[in-house]
């Protein structure tokens, strides 16, 4: 093809082909019309580009969102690895020499289930064929072996990683090499990644060792200077301004990436003083940058702002690795993921839904009907299954802590122990009710002041601002921008109301 008016026909053809290969719930299925709804509320995509000689995909600053999540339609919205991989494929199929880089930042958190986390990421990452990967600060907080063992060679298959600053100490040093150089599209592509120095300073692991970023690419920028780059790439774990101040130290570098800039990448990319172009990606992995370079005198480098949205559909490949990786979380189980309960505010402990029937018979009523009473069913039927991961279940059972993924003492531990706090129940809104309903039931005895005093402790009312901040505040737990984007406290509460 001469020309590629856009890519869209091209993502059509491919959404199309992944829904019908594979089950209702992981694509868009009829995708026509999913294609037109996602072209309008996100844009066509290279419009008016000519086929290019070769294209840079930038991703990064995933934050552990290796899917969206879900819970209220994928549909709405953007990021996944699954995603990501069909983009790519989508850009192959059209003959476009195809070079992915990643900035870094796979994850946010620490601990057994992050460790899991950054290993399958780090196998998506191969599976793409990523060209380059640099790290981020988060990722360099994982236990050194889980790091190692993650981004090490693999038979004759180097690791994506690479960083001109930052050495695993003890190791052997070429694990990660300093820079590579990537030939595509007859064009020689040079890369490297740096830590800027901020970051560097919060890092407390004594088998890593980081050289300040400007010492260090000075003996790259000169080794990457003699091999003859058609294209410089610098991908600068850093915030902007540093960013910007490595550029114009070192002006070889065409493109530069940044880190934690704005949530969302500018839709034109900004032009430093000295030529080079900034790259910011913005969160949690939702959209990629596109830079191709073409034979054209007039317009030889342009630009696409990315947005993994459902029009990609779901990649087969990476959707196995998704569920590799829920196996992986069902056999530590939350004992092997070092998730040990934390005491409720309150002090108090959890009855379970049925507790509440013989009292609030209109209200239960009202709760069986609704989708939180299936809540944990959502995750056993979703596929790959999601009901033995900490993240999913913290908003889908009785007694977690929604934010931090963690149990409460005597909350929901599995089916086999706490049957009866399964689902998004009455105490994840009122609050923990083990003495109220046990004094209500006659098993406890209490004067009037205290079983008034308990029953207040689970009262809501929407009576006052305050008192109706504190709902909303509570909904907007689990009901928040990453899990449910488009939640209006006010259409959703008369479907619960009670």
């Amino acid at each position: 093809m001469k020309r590629l008016r856009s890519l869209l026909a091209t993502v059509t053809w491919c959404v199309v082909a992944v829904a019908a290969a594979g089950t209702p719930d992981r694509g868009p299925g009829v995708a026509d019309t999913v294609v037109v709804t996602f072209q309008e509320r996100n844009g066509p995509l290279f419009v008016d580009w000519p086929k290019p000689k070769v294209v840079l995909a930038i991703t990064g600053e995933l934050d552990g969102y290796i899917e969206p999540c879900g819970c209220t339609g994928k549909e709405n919205q953007k990021g996944g690895l699954s995603r990501r991989q069909n983009f790519l494929k989508a850009m192959q199929a059209a003959g476009w020499p195809v070079v992915a880089v990643d900035l870094g930042g796979q994850v946010k958190r620490f601990g057994k289930q992050t460790e899991a986390k950054f290993q399958s990421i780090v196998d998506g990452l191969r599976g793409m064929r990523y060209a380059a990967v640099g790290f981020g600060p988060a990722d360099l907080r994982l236990p050194s072996e889980e790091l190692v063992a993650a981004v090490a060679p693999i038979g004759d298959q180097p690791t994506p990683y690479l960083s001109a600053n930052v050495g695993l100490l003890g190791l052997d040093a070429n694990i990660t090499p300093r820079f590579r150089v990537v030939e595509a599209g007859g064009l020689k592509i040079g890369i490297t990644t740096v830590l800027g120095d901020e970051e560097a300073a919060k890092i407390r692991n004594d088998d890593i060792e980081v050289v300040p970023a400007e010492k260090a690419l000075v003996p790259v920028a000169a080794e990457l200077a003699k091999v003859g780059c058609d294209h410089q790439l610098l991908l600068a774990w850093a915030k902007p301004e540093e960013a910007k101040a490595l550029a114009a130290k070192f002006r070889q570098f065409d493109i530069v990436a940044a880190a934690g800039g704005a949530d969302e990448p500018p839709r034109e990319l900004p032009v430093l003083p000295g030529g080079a172009q900034l790259v910011e990606l913005g969160h949690k992995g939702m959209f990629a940058v596109v830079i191709g370079f073409f034979d054209d005198g007039s317009t030889p480098v342009r630009s696409q702002r990315v947005p993994l949205d459902a029009r990609w559909g779901e990649a087969d490949d990476m959707i196995a690795l998704l569920a590799t990786y829920q196996q992986k979380l069902e056999t530590l189980g939350l004992d092997g993921l070092g998730l040990v309960p934390i005491r409720h505010p309150s002090g108090r402990r959890f009855a379970g839904s049925a507790a509440c029937q013989e009292c609030h018979a209109e209200a239960y009523e009202v709760w069986a009907g609704s989708g939180h009473a299936k809540a944990l069913t959502t995750l056993s039927d979703a596929r790959p299954r999601r009901d033995a991961d900490p993240e999913c279940l913290s908003c889908h059972v009785v007694g977690w802590a929604p934010q931090r993924f963690e149990p409460f003492e005597g909350g929901f531990t599995g089916m086999v122990k706490t049957p009866h706090l399964a689902h998004q129940g009455c105490e994840n809104c009122h609050g923990p009710a083990a003495a109220h309903t046990a004094v209500e039931r006659g098993d406890v005895r209490a004067t009037e002041v205290e079983r008034d005093r308990l029953r207040a402790e689970v009262a809501i009312s929407l009576d006052t601002p305050e008192a109706k901040e504190k709902v909303v505040n509570n909904c907007l737990e689990c009901h928040d921008l990453d899990n449910s984007p488009q939640f209006d406290f006010d259409e959703y509460w008369p479907s619960v109301t009670h």
